[in-house]
């Protein structure tokens, strides 16, 4: 298996601080932590540029080339670095609340983890008789275009952390975060194998080997006693685009993965990848409120009149080592932007190699010379930057799909609807209002099916009732899923099993079969026995396929 090398912290010996918030008092796993930072603190950290020294312009050409290269490593703390970090801080002190060292919490947490895998009724009862505390983990997404600086900013964030903490006083090792890029042939049990080997590298008392032959529903378990062992904090994922349903063995098993590494072991879960991946929790991941209910961070391009844009590019533009420095102006402003379209990563490119290119010629930097490095020095990415423009419908959807989160149409004026509507017949406004439509259908099947619906009927109940009202469309296809279908329940042959049985009774709508239920009464049935026994509430080992 071919895996990047991973992001590796520093180890410090546990120093315990009072956090101020009661909830974490007496919490060795989080007192260790550093302190919670305000947003100047955050900045202040994360903010990676040397002070520019004007007298480096009496340098060499050479050796001004060298200076310039510093640049590959700027980082201006935006909106998205504060929105994380504050995430991040809050995910992993939530995630060590229900696992706590002090006391006894931890040792009743790892047996009813452990013991959920073998016998899931035992677990449940111990659950309710010693009071296992539940999980307090969580889920985020982060998605974002290539070079927007997703990578970047969660690898600054985890600096501010320690990677591996030692308790001499409890004897523990706390392992704070990890993070691993997800493997290109994108298979879940990978994926699985992956974590393994970060951790036997990290601690050296893991062999890799010995899994490698595990079934990816025998791997969970390891994970899960490896999680509880070294205390995991966050694991990261990277490039998550590449994990493959298909590969993986299926949605369900996809989904179960990130369950029972959020829900059942307790890991709160980041991940990071491409507008790509965003099916990955839409369609393949019909219940990802599961796997992201921290939410998302959509990492778009910079907006031309944002204050991130400004900012960005004010401070990039300090840095100059042409021996004439020039004064920022709306016209270099625009060229900017026009040629990076407000990529980060092409931002800082195409200002290193324009003042590459000024040293050889003018010794200073002016809008035509921008202009000219960015169609010649990346001429590979052209194509891309163009596809709106270039009347091919192809290339249009997967430019949308690449550069874009949330709004394909705010990024096209008037002019460009114009130009494509007259130069190519293509219809913009058509094409974005058919993509909304398709993305408030999976929304709703999404939404149904977390109420229990099958697929089949969720999607025909979202497919009925299209409106631009989603609390409409919502309720009406509600109502359509929940009708009685007696044409259906009459004809329906005699189930073979409980599963069977249990959809043909919901076939008939649940108001229908409460009515009917007049049994119910005269054996004092409770309400919830008789939802059960309809199958309306789902016994979540079956659902989660742990039996």
């Amino acid at each position: 298996m071919s895996v990047k090398h991973s992001l590796r912290g520093r180890i410090e010996v546990a120093e315990y601080r009072e956090t101020g918030i009661p909830d974490y008092h007496g919490h060795p796993l989080i007192e260790a932590l550093p302190d919670i930072m305000e947003d100047a603190d955050v900045i202040r950290k994360i903010k990676n540029i040397k002070k520019f020294n004007p007298e480096e312009r009496l340098l060499s050409p050479s050796k001004r080339r060298h200076c310039i290269e510093r640049l590959r490593s700027f980082i201006i703390p935006l909106s998205h670095h504060i929105e994380l970090q504050q995430d991040f801080s809050e995910m992993i002190r939530q995630g060590y609340l229900s696992r706590n060292i002090r006391t006894t919490d931890y040792i009743r947490r790892l047996r009813s983890v452990m013991l959920g895998f073998k016998d899931a009724e035992i677990a449940e009862l111990e659950k309710e008789r010693l009071f296992v505390p539940a999980p307090t983990s969580s889920g985020l997404a982060i998605i974002g275009i290539s070079g927007a600086g997703k990578t970047t900013g969660i690898n600054r964030i985890l600096s501010l952390y320690p990677q591996i903490i030692f308790h001499p006083e409890y004897e523990e090792k706390q392992l704070v975060w990890i993070k691993i890029d997800c493997p290109v042939t994108g298979t879940v049990k990978q994926l699985c194998l992956g974590i393994i080997k970060e951790v036997g590298e990290i601690f050296g008392d893991m062999n890799y080997e010995l899994y490698s032959r595990y079934k990816t529903d025998q791997l969970i378990p390891v994970l899960a006693s490896m999680a509880m062992r070294y205390h995991l904090g966050v694991l990261v994922i990277d490039e998550i685009q590449y994990l493959s349903e298909a590969k993986s063995g299926g949605a369900t098993i996809m989904l179960n993965f990130f369950n029972s590494l959020i829900n059942m072991i307790g890991v709160p879960v980041i991940f990071i990848g491409t507008p790509k991946a965003k099916s990955l929790f839409s369609q393949e991941f019909r219940n990802t409120k599961r796997v992201t209910n921290q939410g998302s961070i959509y990492w778009d391009r910079l907006k031309k009149e944002s204050s991130d844009w400004t900012l960005f590019l004010s401070q990039l533009w300090k840095h100059q080592w042409t021996q004439h420095e020039i004064t920022f102006t709306e016209e270099f402003d625009k060229v900017m932007y026009e040629e990076s379209q407000g990529i980060p990563d092409l931002v800082v490119k195409i200002f290193i190699e324009s003042q590459k290119k000024a040293i050889e010629t003018e010794e200073k930097l002016t809008p035509s010379l921008i202009h000219s490095v960015a169609q010649n020095q990346f001429k590979i990415l052209q194509p891309a930057l163009d596809a709106l423009r270039s009347g091919n419908k192809e290339e249009m959807v997967r430019f949308l799909d690449i550069f874009l989160s949330e709004s394909p149409g705010e990024i096209l004026t008037n002019a460009d609807r114009k130009e494509l509507q007259n130069t190519f017949d293509l219809d913009v406004d058509r094409l974005l209002d058919e993509q909304q439509q398709i993305d408030g259908i999976n929304e709703i099947i999404v939404w149904l099916m977390d109420a229990g619906f099958t697929e089949k009927t969720a999607r025909e109940a979202a497919e009925k009732h299209k409106t631009e009202d989603m609390a409409l469309w919502k309720a009406l296809a509600f109502q359509e899923a929940i009708s009685p279908n007696v044409d259906v329940v009459d004809t329906v042959s005699a189930p073979s099993n409980k599963k069977e049985a249990r959809q043909n009774k919901k076939r008939s709508g649940l108001i229908a079969y409460i009515n009917k239920e007049t049994d119910r009464k005269k054996n004092k049935q409770t309400n919830y026995a008789t939802l059960k026994a309809a199958g309306y509430i789902q016994d979540p080992r079956e659902f989660l396929q742990l039996e």
